[in-house]
């Protein structure tokens, strides 16, 4: 069995009481208690206001990270969008527009590497465009093989995957990009839109959506979608980040509300609400570091970020 100083390349302190500004990944024994303690992101997670978006819309995509994010397309009053904003943890930033206007599509990959998949167009007709962005601008590149609208997409650039969606008839279509063409793969054994979701191509989450409201949970092994463990409440339309083992789905309707679960790779957990209800943002980030931005209703421009924060562990045998 490996042994600390062999990994960490230091001992292990011993101490009388623990140090009154650990830091991150800090190990020591604490000789009074009789006990090892840690120090790393085991606090409880909790919400804070971000700076707001430009423009107030909702049915936007969005990816990256709480301090690198990505939101774009949408629809605000009276029309779709096109645009594109990102963010660096303060404050967003308009940027080159999609070259297709169009919301209720779906996205993935990070700020300088983003994909935007399907939607609805200025006509509100089902979308098969699908655009990659490069950190500077958007270009078009293969379709997908069936337009749709309310998808939810994962993965990157050049590995990502898509499932669900309207019109009905293809709720439960899955197509896998592979960096340059779509091709359909197994369909999710429920059919449905506005769903949450987390992961990559090869190991992905759905979770909820509609029609209705749902708390069908089904993993995605990178061949086959298995139902697994329930949501805690039905709900469609949320802002979710994260891995397949580690994410959160915030928000979501009907009714519109601010709860939030967390998933850690087995079962669903309540934790922290959101300040404001509401479904039908942007998002992006991991399990201990993410946002959530735009929305509705109404139409919002406001940013939330969800945190984990530092906190002491002792470690336990059994």
């Amino acid at each position: 069995m490996a042994e600390y100083i062999g990994i960490k390349g230091i001992t292990i302190p011993s101490v009388a009481s623990d140090p009154s500004n650990p830091i991150a990944g800090q190990v020591w024994y604490n000789s009074t208690s009789a006990t090892l303690k840690g120090f790393g992101m085991q606090g409880t997670g909790a919400w804070a206001s971000g700076g707001d978006m430009n423009q107030a819309r909702a049915n936007l995509a969005g990816c990256g990270t709480q301090t690198a994010g990505l939101g774009f397309g949408g629809y605000k009053t009276g029309s779709a969008t096109d645009e594109t904003e990102k963010y660096d943890g303060t404050s967003w930033t308009e940027v080159n527009d999609l070259n297709t206007t169009r919301y209720k599509l779906g996205g993935a990959g990070t700020q300088t590497a983003a994909i935007g998949v399907a939607g609805r167009d200025v006509s509100h007709d089902p979308s098969a465009a699908t655009e990659t962005y490069d950190g500077t601008s958007w270009s078009s590149v293969n379709s997908l093989d069936s337009a749709r609208y309310a998808v939810r997409t994962v993965g990157t650039t050049t590995a990502a995957l898509t499932f669900g969606g309207l019109p009905a008839p293809l709720a439960d279509l899955t197509e896998l990009w592979d960096g340059t063409s779509w091709t359909e793969v197994n369909d999710l054994n429920t059919g449905r839109n506005n769903v949450g979701y987390l992961g990559t191509s090869t190991a992905a989450i759905c979770f909820g959506g509609a029609p209705g409201a749902q708390t069908a949970v089904e993993s995605w092994d990178g061949t086959s979608w298995t139902e697994v463990n329930s949501l805690g409440t039905a709900r469609y339309g949320f802002g979710s980040f994260g891995t397949a083992t580690a994410g959160l789905g915030a928000g979501g309707t009907p009714p519109v509300v601010a709860l939030v679960e967390q998933y850690d790779g087995t079962s669903w957990t309540e934790v922290a609400d959101l300040s404001t209800a509401r479904n039908l943002m942007a998002a992006g980030g991991s399990a201990t570091s993410g946002f959530v931005a735009g929305g509705t209703p109404p139409y919002s421009d406001a940013t939330e970020e969800w945190s984990v924060g530092n906190a002491t562990k002792t470690f336990t045998a059994s």
